[in-house]
């Protein structure tokens, strides 16, 4: 049986950047950044930020409050980690809705909404060079194989025999089909 898909949180604005590099780092310090996903950050400026309880938090996101929490302690760890061991911070994808359509500025790094019908260009500098943020979260889920885009497209078991593909089935293993040409055991591609 195969996981239960992810529940989108709800999410208003964006962050206003995309994340932070500590100062005063020397060359060859450099070590892998801490990735904040955006419903991470969401919890953490709901709790700390806006001074809303767990549970307050929880309905504004649309989830419960055991989930609220597990989110919130998670993104507490890792902006300790990145804090303590000098490490850059990045806020990129996860599993959020945005209430809006929005989009960050590639020239000023601007954050907005646009209206529908609204030219799309940046309110700030006017360029088009934009980057459509609810389509950046949709491809991050898709390339980790998360919530319903799983379930779209799940991929194919190949025959390693004769390399016929069949459209793999969620929750049934590939080893269980057996190649329609061949009679051979099917593996995942």
């Amino acid at each position: 049986m195969s996981p239960r898909p992810r529940k989108s949180r709800r999410m208003g604005d964006p962050p206003r950047v995309q994340g932070f590099i500590p100062v005063g780092r020397t060359e060859g310090q450099e070590s892998e950044p801490v990735n904040i996903l955006y419903e991470e950050w969401e919890a953490f400026r709901l709790v700390d930020h806006e001074g809303l309880s767990h549970q307050e938090a929880a309905l504004e996101m649309g989830v419960s409050r055991p989930t609220l929490t597990r989110i919130y302690n998670e993104a507490r760890k890792k902006l300790a980690c990145a804090l303590v061991e000098g490490r850059e911070i990045r806020i990129e994808g996860g599993f959020v809705g945005f209430r809006a359509e929005w989009y960050r500025c590639m020239r000023c790094h601007a954050v907005f909404s646009l209206e529908e019908g609204e030219e799309r260009k940046c309110p700030k500098c006017g360029s088009k060079e934009l980057l459509h943020l609810n389509e950046s979260v949709r491809n991050w889920q898709r390339k980790r194989g998360h919530g319903r885009w799983r379930h779209l497209d799940p991929g194919h078991c190949v025959c390693p025999a004769c390399g016929t593909r069949v459209q793999h089935e969620p929750g049934r293993p590939c080893n269980t089909y057996v190649c329609p040409s061949c009679g051979a055991p099917m593996v995942r591609e």
